[in-house]
């Protein structure tokens, strides 16, 4: 059976050990901070971006993976006998799936496969680890592909932030769903519709917040035992330990990741909040 290479981009927030262990290719979403560009994860940390956002004069934005980028992270197989399985965050969210699909034009390479996760953070990771898994069992790329598809049907997340002020900046939530925070200290909790970040409800505090979102994946009724769940937070990582304590009392998972949200999500979310992801 043909050799099956997996490419994620940084944002999926995956740790370095899952990512070290399953030899996932990462390619970098580019952070601009004033007049300097960074590489995701490769020139800047996540814990150097929350930093620098305590100080700078104007917050950090991020732009999507460039043609050439995916470009050169596929000729590094082109003489492999390998295909390829790009996982990408949602394309409503970043258009970096369509430069994935653009360099793979230019190489006129039917071997690279590109799937769409319509998630972001752990959300994708989860998604990428599920394939790396897959392939470590040994499934064909196909179907790995017809299992991701699958589990894309009960995927779930929601989101709950400190601020919706730099989600509202990025354009990644609309303006009366952002206003919603700034009233009574109500904390809209965000998810995910077909791939478009949407407020599901409100809520009047953070610990309120993260109560409700693990009342709402109990309702789901799914057997969390056989899954692994993610949480990824914007530098909050005592607030995550102990989110991630009551997950565990309550949706008895087999296991749970906790990872600091990086770059190429941070920048739009600023300091605080809390992702749990399925």
């Amino acid at each position: 059976m043909r050799k099956i290479q997996i490419i994620a981009d940084t944002g999926c927030d995956l740790p370095d050990e899952i990512i070290q262990k399953h030899n996932i290719h990462l390619v970098p979403v580019n952070v601009h901070f004033g007049d300097r560009i960074y590489h995701d994860r490769m020139e800047i940390s996540a814990a150097e971006l929350y930093q620098m956002m305590k100080t700078a004069p104007t917050p950090p934005t991020t732009s999507q993976i460039n043609p050439d980028q995916y470009f050169q992270a596929f000729k590094e197989y082109a003489d492999q006998d390998v295909d390829i399985l790009v996982i990408g965050l949602s394309l409503k969210l970043t258009g970096s799936l369509q430069s994935a699909q653009i360099a793979k034009d230019m190489l006129q390479n039917d071997r690279i496969h590109i799937f769409d996760t319509k998630s972001a953070s752990l959300g994708t990771g989860l998604y990428v680890l599920k394939a790396a898994e897959y392939i470590a069992e040994g499934f064909s790329l196909d179907k790995i592909i017809a299992k991701l598809k699958a589990y894309q049907e009960q995927a779930y997340a929601l989101i709950v932030l400190s601020s919706l002020k730099h989600l509202l900046k990025s354009g990644r939530l609309s303006r009366p769903e952002a206003a919603l925070g700034s009233m009574l200290n109500i904390k809209p909790i965000l998810g995910f519709n077909d791939g478009e970040v949407v407020a599901t409800e409100k809520v009047r505090s953070l610990k309120g917040a993260l109560s409700v979102i693990i009342r709402r994946f109990k309702e789901r009724q799914i057997d969390f035992s056989t899954s692994t769940l993610g949480i990824a937070h914007a530098n909050c990582l005592g607030l995550a330990e102990d989110f991630a304590a009551e997950v565990e009392k309550k949706l008895q998972p087999k296991r749970i990741i906790i990872n600091t949200a990086g770059a190429a999500i941070g920048a739009h979310v600023g300091q605080g909040g809390i992702g749990l992801f399925y």
